[in-house]
């Protein structure tokens, strides 16, 4: 067996609407392939860690005599102290406990086994004092003994708490002891009883789990938390119920891991109530069969009073009613469908699965899913509880549908055809080929159906041609069939499955082949997975599929999967395929849009015949040359001193990195950071403090499957390659890197040393110019500001600290800043400038605004996208991000070449304004960068013909205030220009 993946985002979909809450299957079934179905829309989650979830779940109406629980004061956490903070770590430094990220952690690095008489400790300085009500405590992903045991947490106002663990003025909220975590990534809830509010708060450690815990004795002196997270309902006035995404695995999740967790605090004894909306922005048509099915789980009695509820409207969305309003609306045990009526049916403590059938409301379209808490007479007090495994509408295809099934030896379900995939189609003939009928899973292990674990069989397989010996069958034949409307096909945007084969799995819709896996080499029906029958064997696997909404049609819809076996001789044959559900989410690239090749993976071809980007930036050879730009190519005497550097490249470098006193300081923290990881996430900061955590959720949820796959990879890469495009001007210009000429301080040298000494050594004889890191950074961060226009100046600027992080760490010089530079510039344009290629950025930009609009939307940051960008805190205000941006193109060098040549724009580089400005023509956007252009004459400036990227100022161009006359007149802030982008009266 080959363990093959398509994850792109269609794992995170399936997983998000997967729901089998509690081990109970839909409550349809299907007679076979020949009865298809009825289906009308589809939205469901078990809120499992990577599939979508909403930012925010806000009121819908006014809470009564309820304040709802919010993680709100984790937010104003200014710094976090500990006398083992691990502060060179980027992934388990003690900060890493307020992220809300239960990858990364805190690891206490040297603190050995904490104790009474040696505690360790973690400090939160809050922006200003907060009352907290509660806390949460996450397990690392390392073994359990590291887990916390006993602790104890304080609050106290006094300044001198901030650093002192042990100040007189620390107050007790909470102490707990014996306490475990039964798994890694485990979100346990403890209160805090507080009389006020504290500025600083301690989670003062006394014991690990060690001995106590299953684990090797060599981490008993370890310690580790991946998230300590301040909760509160403090406060008189109502506010609505609060509602959060957690790991549920301390109460045991109805489906996954992960569930909602509503908490709040009833503030006087009487009537209490509050309505949240769990999800909006629905269009899930309802049809004969549709249900409402959802798990909730309440702490206790005073919490049973809640209930879920759905806001529908008629086809042409109108006509708002709310489900629980319908008279006589009862769930499938007869109870009252209000929250007030469910707290006398629900059992606290314990998971309660509720089902509504919406049958009486087929043809009308659910546009919101709330939660409702009502109690009439509710007692002054906290209450929480769960809600899991929602489903809404029902599923294309689920663990209740049947299947024609072809299992026979030596008979081809094509009947001979010469399209050996006939019999996928909706119109075959199955004649008399003996087809059954059957639900799955289906499978076979030898003799029986035991495949172990996680794989159930419910309908058994002929697994031999000859009984109990002889060879195995080739392959196995499956297909079924479902209905949809148009008003379904016109509000989803495909459908999204999982599969689960032992070996091959190829799936059809309506005969065309829309997934396959292991099945490259299959060319007839019945053979083995190659046609020697010399393919290997292993356990099932799972596999996600996307199936987009323009491969479905109104009216019936065929699915058909074929497996096949690896050889004659395998001991077991698997397939399942419990979830195919319709989707209105994005849906990931195909196979053979990432796959193919385009004009622009292919570099254009060198005027010198030579590689292509070594050429672009041959005025590197300039600068090199130029001894007041760069020095000599050589390690520099030891004891050589600041004063004695003539070249600005060494001067600058020692100014930036010698600027900062520690390795915890932020911009340092922040240039190891931005080293290690993507660009097109640690950048996230560019969008903004809210659209940025928005942009990185949604990026870990799976929801910009297509905007991900080209930041991480296919803007920069080919199919066939991950080779980076600047290397061979990297070997070939060979300059030597500044902490290599220039040497550390700790050995008589002028580089301050803030990464790790493997760090440095790794790079040590990779050539210095371009900065590959500042190219990643610039080729990412372009695409990024075309998808995101209205943000470009702020993630331009980003993008520049990217690069000028670099210089922080002493890895590049201001130079190779700039190479790298000219080298993003022209990969993002090669790949707007490609028709072909601007096809799939189009698409990710659609997708990015939309799914960024609508999490606006949930976040309460506006109505629409451009609401939340005018009320966003930005990076940096646009007058500042632009004069950044133009600052690091030249680092304040002089001219050093020909000045007031004209503007020289290179071919293409118009494409990049495509977005920004989407009505000029390519010659317009030509003459916007002309006029936005620095003057020549800086280093790097290339003068030789063929444009020149390093006087491109693509902040100022993305920004620019441009004016068209009737006659084609041009005014770019506010001065007229001519075509070549100088003033029209000089």
């Amino acid at each position: 067996m080959h363990k093959t993946s398509r994850r792109r985002g269609v794992a995170a979909i399936a997983a998000s609407l997967l729901v089998l809450p509690l081990g109970v299957q839909a409550a349809h079934a299907t007679a076979g392939a020949g009865t298809a179905p009825a289906v009308g829309g589809y939205w469901g989650t078990s809120y499992e860690a990577g599939a979508a979830r909403p930012a925010g779940f806000p009121a819908a109406g006014p809470a009564t005599d309820l304040r709802g629980e919010t993680t709100q004061v984790n937010t104003t956490v200014q710094s976090v102290a500990s006398n083992y903070p691990n502060a060179t770590s980027t992934t388990e430094h003690v900060q890493s406990l307020t992220d809300d990220d239960n990858s990364t952690k805190w690891y206490a690095s040297g603190s050995g086994q904490p104790t009474a008489d040696h505690p360790v400790y973690a400090i939160y300085t809050l922006t200003s004092a907060a009352a907290v009500t509660g806390y949460s405590i996450t397990s690392g992903n390392d073994t359990p003994p590291r887990d916390p045991r006993a602790w104890t947490v304080l609050g106290s106002n006094s300044a001198s708490a901030a650093t002192d663990a042990d100040d007189p003025s620390w107050k007790t909220l909470d102490t707990e002891s014996g306490q475990s975590f039964g798994a890694r990534g485990q979100t346990n809830f403890y209160p805090a009883a507080g009389t006020g509010g504290y500025r600083y708060y301690q989670l003062r450690v006394t014991a690990n789990c060690a001995q106590d815990c299953t684990g090797s004795s060599g981490d008993y002196s370890k310690f580790q938390i991946a998230d300590w997270t301040l909760r509160t309902s403090a406060g008189t006035a109502p506010s609505a119920l609060g509602a959060s995404v957690e790991d549920a695995e301390s109460v045991g999740a109805a489906a996954g891991t992960g569930a909602l967790r509503y908490a709040g605090r009833v503030l006087h004894s009487g009537a209490a109530s509050s309505s949240v909306v769990l999800q909006s922005g629905l269009d899930v048509p309802l049809a004969a069969d549709s249900t409402l099915s959802y798990a909730i789980r309440p702490t206790d009695a005073a919490s049973a009073y809640a209930a879920l509820d759905v806001v529908y409207t008629d086809a042409n969305g109108r006509h708002t009613k709310r489900l629980s309003a319908l008279r006589g609306a009862r769930d499938s045990a007869g109870h009252p469908l209000r929250a007030a009526a469910q707290g006398r049916a629900l059992t606290p403590g314990t998971w309660n699965t509720v089902s509504v059938g919406l049958g009486s409301l087929a043809g009308k379209h659910v546009h919101e899913v709330l939660l409702d808490y009502a109690d009439p007479s509710a007692a002054a007090g906290a209450v929480s509880g769960w809600v899991d495994a929602v489903s809404l509408g029902h599923q294309a295809v689920d663990t209740a549908t049947g299947w024609d099934y072809l299992d026979a030896p030596g008979v081809d379900p094509a009947g001979g055809a010469a399209d050996r995939t006939a019999w996928t189609r909706p119109d075959f003939d199955t004649g008399s080929a003996p087809w059954h009928t059957a639900a799955g899973p289906f499978g076979a292990k030898d003799d029986g159906t035991d495949l172990g674990a996680g794989f159930p069989v419910t309908t058994k397989l002929d697994l031999r041609k000859n009984g109990s010996t002889g060879d195995d069958l080739e392959a196995y034949f499956f297909r079924t069939s479902f209905t949809m409307d148009q008003a379904t096909l016109d509000s989803i945007t495909g459908l999204v499955g999982s599969v689960v084969y032992d070996d091959t799995a190829t799936i059809y819709v309506n005969g065309a082949r829309v997934a396959g896996w292991n099945d490259g080499k299959i060319t007839t029906n019945l053979q083995y997975e190659t046609p020697d029958g010399t393919a290997g064997a292993g356990d099932p696997v799972a596999s996600a599929f996307a199936i987009p909404a323009a491969d479905l049609r109104a009216g019936t819809n065929t699915l058909a999967v074929e497996v096949h076996q690896c050889n004659s001789t395998s001991s077991d044959v698997y397939f399942g395929l419990p979830s195919l559900a319709q989707t209105d989410a994005s849906l990931p690239f195909s196979d053979a849009q990432l796959d193919t090749s385009y004009a622009s993976d292919t570099q254009p071809p060198a005027p010198d015949g030579g590689d292509y980007f070594t050429w672009l930036l041959r005025s590197f050879t300039d600068a090199e040359n130029t001894p007041s730009i760069m020095g000599a190519n050589a390690v520099l005497p030891k004891g050589t001193t600041y004063d004695q550097l003539t070249a600005l490249d060494d001067r600058t470098v020692v100014d930036i990195n010698n600027a900062y006193q520690s390795v915890t300081d932020p911009q340092v923290q922040k240039a190891l950071v931005d080293g290690a990881n993507s660009p097109y996430k640690t950048m996230a900061d560019g969008l903004g403090k809210v659209l940025g955590p928005l942009y990185l959720q949604a990026l870990k949820d799976g929801e910009l499957p297509k905007t991900q796959a080209l930041l991480s990879g296919r803007i920069e890469h080919t199919p066939t390659s991950s080779a980076d495009w600047y290397q061979t001007a990297k070997n070939t210009y060979q300059y030597k890197r500044p902490f290599v000429r220039m040497g550390f301080t700790g050995d008589s040298g002028l580089i301050k040393q803030w990464d790790s000494a493997s760090g440095y050594a790794g790079l040590a004889g990779d050539g210095s110019f371009p900065s590959g890191h500042t190219s990643h950074g610039y080729a990412q961060g372009i695409v990024m500001a075309t998808l995101l226009p209205q943000l470009a100046p702020q993630i331009l600027a980003r993008a520049s600290e990217y690069g000028n992080n670099r210089i922080v760490l002493a890895f590049h010089y201001p130079t190779d800043i700039m190479g790298g530079r000219i080298v993003g510039e022209d990969t993002a344009q090669m790949r707007w400038s490609d028709p072909r290629f601007r096809s799939l950025l189009e698409q990710a930009q659609s997708e990015v605004q939309t799914v960024l609009a609508q999490k606006c939307r949930e976040a309460g940051a506006g109505d629409t996208l451009a609401q939340c960008v005018a009320n966003e805190q930005p990076y940096l205000s646009t007058s500042d991000a632009l004069s950044v941006f133009r600052q690091r193109m030249t680092y304040g060098f002089p001219q050093v070449g020909a000045t007031g040549l004209a503007p020289s724009v290179p071919d293409g580089a118009e494409n990049l304004l495509l977005t920004a400005f989407p009505n000029l023509t390519a010659a317009q956007r030509t003459t916007v960068l002309a006029a936005t252009e620095i003057p020549s004459g800086y280093v790097m400036d290339e003068e030789s013909g063929g444009g020149s990227w390093q006087r491109l100022d693509l902040a100022a161009a993305m920004t620019a205030q441009v004016s068209v006359s009737r006659s084609g007149a041009m005014t770019v802030n506010g001065v007229a220009v001519t075509a070549d982008g100088r003033p029209a009266h000089r």
